[in-house]
């Protein structure tokens, strides 16, 4: 009976050792994917996203996505929005690549988004002080 209980007593701490032990190759296994995927995914040289600008702006990235698509700068196209053709090939914009795994399926997914250039984020914001300084006016009328 005693002789029992104390291999009872070994095969539950075997267990609880075997249970850490998958607990610590899952956590490290996570810390690798996660490490990865972050190298993988850092930003372009200087390039903003339009939530990164937004929140520089004091305002809401849908905000400034409606005044860019009202100004004629972008608009919606194939789930993303993207430069007008009057916009494009002026170094405005980049695409960025984003990595991730698909928590369905668990394959290694791929996505790009469009990020500003510095130039592109200096031309956001004149656009946006013309259009200040023409509300400016309007209200004095």
């Amino acid at each position: 009976m005693k002789e029992e209980r104390q291999n009872n007593d070994l095969m539950r701490r075997a267990v609880r050792h075997l249970l850490v032990t998958d607990d610590d190759v899952m956590n490290e296994a996570e810390r690798i994917v996660g490490h990865t995927l972050q190298r993988e995914n850092q930003g372009d040289n200087g390039c903003l996203t339009v939530t990164e600008i937004a929140r520089e702006l004091d305002m809401e990235a849908r905000d400034l996505n409606s005044f860019l698509r009202d100004m004629g700068i972008q608009r919606w196209k194939q789930g993303q929005y993207r430069l007008t053709p009057k916009y494009e090939g002026r170094g405005l914009t980049h695409d960025r690549l984003f990595i991730y795994y698909s928590t369905k399926d668990g394959k290694k997914k791929r996505q790009t988004y469009l990020v500003w250039t510095p130039k592109g984020q200096r031309f956001i914001m004149n656009m946006i002080g013309k259009e200040l300084k023409i509300k400016e006016k309007e209200q004095r009328i």
